[in-house]
């Protein structure tokens, strides 16, 4: 019995190899597939990230001391106060379910690709003006910050909506492309809607680990090092 338990644990991690083995390829083979789209749109995202970086500057002084008066109320308020976890996953579930669901309502239209680039490019202002303007206001102590509360969850989020992109794109051009197709070559396009659906579940999945860092271990780094980057 205990070793038919041994062989039943090894057959399950062998499974388990397996199967991360074939997620790794595809997410690969996806990837070296749409190297060049996926080149444009991480520009586009950079160039979103540093416009929002150059914004900070043109905020005038009483506009920079009502954000910064903001900022150092809400590291006090989150140094004394517990928050709900649950929540915070909640609405940062629903706040990029909705860039998600954008994203993908877009990739399925024939007119959805410059919206995509525009998208992912606002997603870059965004982060760029936040972390722009945190560093601004607080010096070293905003680039502590920012590593604590903004990169951890950035860096899986971010990668995911500009996968989320790429997909769209490619699914977008093959609609254009099939409007001039005969009517029997059309069930292809049933196939390829299906893998579409599919990757983006799959970055959608993916996205819900940074979701999770956002909700679970972001607040925690930030208690940490708000008593000092609020002195």
């Amino acid at each position: 019995m205990q070793s038919y338990c041994v062989r039943g644990d090894a057959g399950f991690r062998s499974g388990g190899t397996v199967m991360v083995k074939e997620l790794h390829n595809i997410i690969s083979e996806h990837m070296n597939t749409n190297r060049n789209t996926y080149f444009f749109l991480l520009i586009s995202f950079i160039f979103g990230v540093i416009t929002g970086a150059f914004t900070v500057n043109g905020l005038s002084a009483m506009q920079r001391d009502e954000l910064s008066n903001y900022l150092h109320g809400f590291l006090q308020l989150f140094g004394n106060q517990n928050f709900n976890s649950g929540e915070l996953f909640s609405a940062g579930l629903i706040e990029n379910l909705k860039m998600i669901g954008l994203l993908w309502v877009l990739g399925v239209t024939v007119i959805g690709i410059p919206f995509i680039y525009m998208i992912v490019c606002v997603r870059g202002f965004v982060t760029g003006f936040t972390s722009g303007f945190v560093i601004s206001a607080l010096g070293m102590k905003g680039m502590l910050l920012t590593g604590f509360a903004l990169f951890p969850k950035e860096v899986i989020i971010i990668p995911c909506m500009i996968g989320i992109g790429v997909n769209g794109i490619n699914f977008s051009m093959r609609l254009a492309k099939n409007r001039a197709v005969a009517e029997p070559q059309k069930p292809g396009l049933k196939s390829a809607f299906l893998s579409y659906c599919l990757v983006s579940l799959l970055f959608t999945c993916l996205a819900m680990a940074g979701i999770m860092v956002d909700a679970y271990i972001t607040p925690v780094l930030i208690r940490m090092i708000a008593p000092m980057v609020a002195m």
